[in-house]
């Protein structure tokens, strides 16, 4: 095991979180908030002091990083960041506990959405853009990751990191690296400024339109409000958000080739054709059930099931609760139902999406279908295609396993959490939100739940320990639960 590339990139992770603090310090003296802005200053200086002192201890070129060091540092990384990303909230006292802050910043930067705010109107809006920013910096974060390691993960066809990366040999990794996350970060840049704008034009402040721009290129859910779905109330915002929405779930490969002179990347994969076809399905399925159990207007139906269908897909976790015509929010069980389905399932691979993704879920139906073939002809070869590459034997275990380990995930988390006082249907949809980073629905999706003799909404009532519960959940989910769980086999630590 390396320690020196491992605590160097972590290192250099921690130095660019202290200076991705100065948008919310400059933000701050714009609005003549000098009390908050002392505290992001003293949180920047504390970041910087530890991530330079990291880069200071380990200032020694290397030349490979290793499987192993690969796991250990995106691992350390997701675990750290969020510690001193909480310092704001923890300083300011807009999160006066260290847990709540903890659970917020890693909540942010997971891209989960979940949030320990009670009344989100009433923070600073420092505070709002601060979270608003971090989870677009855990969105690119996790496609760097998900892009370095998506060999490492078995996962079939290239990406963009992978084969900048493979371009020259000569150079070092360090060179190597900072020339494809720089490609990529270009397109993420570029992406998320035609959405602010888009929101913009479309009717929002340019307040919200940054801090939802940010959210939806990294299908975070963060909003800006506590009426969920009042500001999507302009038809024109929905539209948007959804296209983007979209886009941010599509493998971030296909863009990078379309901007690199592949103009016809997005027809080379079949991923992104059934991202659509699960938009198109899932809609469809929520439409006829909320029609059948409800009695809104079927226009209203429509339009609820559309959006709530994409931000399910997507992982996003913006919500539009479909209310009755007396005023209250009403999920038909059924439609409910399938949209923790469609969040399971996820967007495409290499996005800021969560959840099994779709890559996987396609392997593993012809998987399937291939079992049931051999059924009646047993000494029938076949050979599982995804698209026009053969899935190798080792990819096809690698899906299975990661099936297999999310839905145990699922009824560990949903145990464990019952175990802490909630009801079964409750702990089962926190459990189900946010393994797949989609915990900002989960308010929504159960607005009232029963924890002995009180009430609550939101994540704030949640015991400490279910807090910390739905830390780790968060941190398997976003990690793609290999990268966590090989940690802990000794093997790995023994070559």
């Amino acid at each position: 095991m390396q320690i020196v590339p491992v605590f160097t990139i972590v290192g250099w992770a921690i130095s660019a979180l202290a200076l991705l603090m100065l948008a919310p310090i400059a933000y701050c003296l714009l609005k003549g908030d000098t009390e908050l802005a002392l505290s992001f200053s003293i949180s920047a200086l504390v970041t910087l002091f530890v991530g330079g002192g990291m880069i200071l201890a380990m200032r020694r070129e290397f030349t490979s990083l290793g499987r192993r060091e690969t796991f250990l540092a995106a691992t350390l990384i997701w675990i750290t960041v969020p510690a001193f990303a909480g310092l704001p909230f923890y300083l300011s006292d807009a999160i006066p506990s260290a847990t709540n802050a903890y659970f917020e910043a890693l909540s942010g930067f997971t891209t989960n959405g979940a949030t320990i705010i009670a009344d989100v109107a009433a923070q600073p809006r420092a505070i709002l853009f601060w979270r608003s920013l971090l989870q677009w910096t855990g969105g690119f974060s996790v496609l760097v990751f998900l892009s370095i390691l998506a060999g490492a993960l078995n996962l079939p066809g290239t990406n963009p990191l992978t084969r900048a990366l493979a371009k020259s040999t000569r150079r070092p990794v360090t060179q190597r690296l900072g020339y494809a996350i720089l490609s990529l970060f270009k397109i993420y840049t570029l992406l998320t400024a035609i959405c602010i704008l888009a929101l913009w034009f479309s009717g929002m402040t340019a307040f919200d339109a940054f801090c939802y721009g940010f959210g939806t290129l990294s299908t975070g859910g963060f909003m800006t409000g506590n009426a969920d779905g009042i500001l999507f109330s302009n038809r024109a915002i929905e539209v948007v958000l959804m296209i983007f929405m979209v886009i941010a779930a599509i493998n971030f490969s296909f863009h990078w080739s379309f901007f690199n002179g592949d103009r016809r990347s997005y027809f080379n994969d079949p991923e992104y054709r059934y991202l659509l076809a699960a938009i198109v399905f899932g809609s469809l399925c929520v439409f006829l059930l909320m029609s059948i159990q409800s009695d809104a207007p079927i226009l209203e139906n429509l339009r609820y099931a559309v959006f709530n269908t994409v931000s399910a897909v997507t992982t996003t976790g913006y919500n539009m609760p479909p209310v009755t015509p007396a005023g209250a929010p009403y999920w038909p069980p059924g439609a409910l139902l399938v949209i923790l389905l469609l969040m399971t399932i996820g967007g495409c691979t290499v996005s800021t999406a969560g959840g099994i993704k779709l890559m996987r879920i396609s392997i593993l139906a012809k998987l399937a279908g291939s079992e049931i073939s051999r059924l009646s002809y047993p000494s029938s070869v076949s050979v599982i295609k995804y698209g026009n590459q053969g899935v190798e034997r080792e990819q096809l275990l690698a899906a299975w396993v990661f099936f297999l380990l999310y839905f145990i995930s699922i009824v560990l988390v949903t145990l464990l959490l019952s175990f802490d006082g909630l009801d079964m249907q409750s702990a089962m949809t926190l459990a189900v939100t946010n393994l797949a980073t989609a915990g900002s629905a989960a308010q929504a999706l159960i607005p009232e739940v029963v924890m002995g003799e009180s009430k609550f909404i939101g994540y704030d009532a949640l015991p400490r320990f279910s807090k910390w519960i739905i830390c780790i959940t968060m941190l398997i989910g976003r990690l793609e639960f290999l990268a966590v769980l090989s940690l802990l086999n000794p093997a790995i630590w023994r070559r």
